[in-house]
């Protein structure tokens, strides 16, 4: 009798687990994607995104006491990018290191020139690279808000093609900047909203600075973006960025150019998609 009730109780399928159990630690994610519920943002091994930025920038001087200095406005440049980012302990063993990834971008405006004395064309080129580190902090749990801090490198090249007129070309910069950044994405039901702001320190500012007496500068950076999932994996984004670098001079009567200082403004609104692989 005991042999055949411990064959009968082998040969019957194991209980399934109780409504409301916990799962075991690797069958949640596949649990999320059969009840429909995605694994959340913040939690991915790597993303990937394509945007579609308009660009613009302003150039200005303040207190400007000569005659020769020129400011310099474009607006409306269509500037792809791409974006991507990657956990690569995500699912290591170290809890300290798995939010501890590389974010990389690049963006390019297509088809920029600029205009001389006479309406002359003169050929500009425009790019912008960030690299560094990114780490992400969920303060409440997976479904709550993620924040991340960051830190790296910034280049922002804007060129215009040797004109002979010092003046014009000290529009061109180079700037190499040490960022650092607090960004936070927060769920607003099917949506979420994305808000940033960073503290860039130049390195390096090419020949706008070097046109005065006793240059320093500083910068900062703000962003704002809304995301909007459609597909697993998947969502369309929308937002604005902002970039400020402010100058401050020591010139003084007699200098070639006389200036207080100077504003220069870079800014965009973009649409693109990003993708999370999990």
């Amino acid at each position: 009798m005991a042999a055949a009730l411990v064959a009968l109780a082998l040969a019957s399928p194991a209980p399934a687990l109780a409504q409301g159990a916990a799962a075991p630690l690797g069958d949640r994610a596949e649990r999320k994607e059969v009840d429909g519920h995605p694994p959340a943002v913040g939690t991915e091994l790597f993303s990937a995104g394509v945007d579609l930025e308009i660009a613009g920038r302003a150039l200005s001087y303040s207190d400007l006491l000569s005659e020769n200095l020129r400011t310099y406005n474009v607006l409306g440049m269509p500037m792809p990018s791409v974006r991507g980012e990657v956990y690569p302990l995500a699912r290591g063993a170290l809890p300290v290191l798995r939010d501890l990834g590389v974010a990389l971008s690049y963006a390019r405006a297509v088809g920029l020139d600029s205009k001389g004395d006479g309406g002359a064309r003169i050929s500009t080129s425009w790019s912008r690279l960030h690299a560094g580190l990114k780490g992400r902090f969920r303060p409440a749990g997976e479904a709550g808000p993620v924040l991340f801090a960051t830190g790296g490198l910034c280049w922002i090249d804007f060129d215009l093609a040797s004109t002979g007129d010092p003046s014009r070309d000290a529009v061109s910069v180079s700037y190499v900047s040490l960022r650092l950044g607090l960004d936070g994405r927060v769920p607003l039901g099917p949506v979420a909203l994305e808000a940033g702001a960073g503290y860039q320190a130049p390195l390096s500012t090419g020949a706008l600075a070097s046109h005065f007496r006793g240059p320093s500068a500083g910068g900062v950076d703000l962003r704002l973006a809304v995301a909007v999932p459609f597909a697993p994996g998947l969502e369309a984004r929308a937002g604005a960025s902002y970039t400020r670098f402010f100058y401050d001079f020591d010139s003084e009567p007699g200098d070639p150019y006389v200036a207080g200082g100077a504003l220069d403004q870079f800014y965009g609104a973009h649409l693109g998609v990003a993708y999370y692989g999990y």
